[in-house]
């Protein structure tokens, strides 16, 4: 994929002129990361912007518990570590590749020197961070306040709204996430996670083989949502 089609998919810069986003384009570099491999910690110095060209990653955070708490998944086309182009600061979470990750990166001193001479690019990226910690707080509401099907409900639908497809018995999305993994995204113990998969696959709501979810009955799921 061509670096300007790519950077036109991320919300950060969907609105600029095709020259604007040229210059943006110019200054990209490109990086790869393994599977399960550290794109950066938390609190680490923050000196870049990542857009996924590739594959999947998970943002996520360590409890009072000491316990990883995921945050979001992202995929193709959406970006991270946009807060570091603007102040330069510690990390607030860690980004780890589920899978084999291809990224463009935008290094913040180059950004910087972009933005002295374009003010309205800072505009937009102000729009886009405001429109992330909105995501977040929700993030957090959910995990304090909803019970376990909710949780599970709300994660699954929010999956197949960011990565699935329509197929002729229902809705399906492949993801290469861990059970562990997927019960953290959700905020639930892993053994929780497991009584939910049987009482919902046994319920025929949904059914998973290997590292795909397959929804039959989305109106439950919805219901359980709300």
């Amino acid at each position: 994929m061509l670096k300007d089609s790519l950077v036109r998919k991320v919300s950060l810069f969907a609105d600029l002129l095709d020259s604007d986003l040229k210059l943006i384009a110019n200054i990209t570099l490109r990086r790869s990361f393994r599977k399960h491999e550290i794109v950066f910690h938390a609190n680490d110095a923050g000196t870049a912007l990542f857009i996924l060209q590739s594959g999947m990653v998970k943002i996520s955070i360590m409890d009072q518990n000491a316990r990883e708490v995921i945050l979001k998944l992202l995929y193709p086309g959406d970006f991270f570590g946009e807060m570091a182009l603007l102040d330069g600061k510690h990390r607030s979470a860690t980004v780890t590749a589920v899978d084999k990750v291809e990224a463009l990166v935008i290094e913040r001193e180059a950004f910087l020197r972009l933005l002295r001479s374009r003010s309205d690019l800072l505009m937009n990226m102000l729009l886009a961070v405001s429109r992330r910690l909105r995501q977040t707080d929700e993030k957090i509401r959910s995990l304090v306040f909803s019970d376990v099907y909710g949780k599970f409900a709300r994660t699954i639908l929010g999956l197949v709204h960011e990565n699935g497809e329509q197929g002729d018995d229902g809705l399906y999305v492949d993801t290469p996430l861990s059970r562990q993994e997927l019960a953290q995204l959700m905020g639930v113990t892993r053994q929780t996670l497991s009584k939910l998969l049987r009482e919902y696959q046994q319920s025929g709501v949904l059914k998973i083989t290997r590292q795909r979810i397959h929804i039959l009955d989305e109106a439950r799921l919805q219901k359980e949502a709300l």
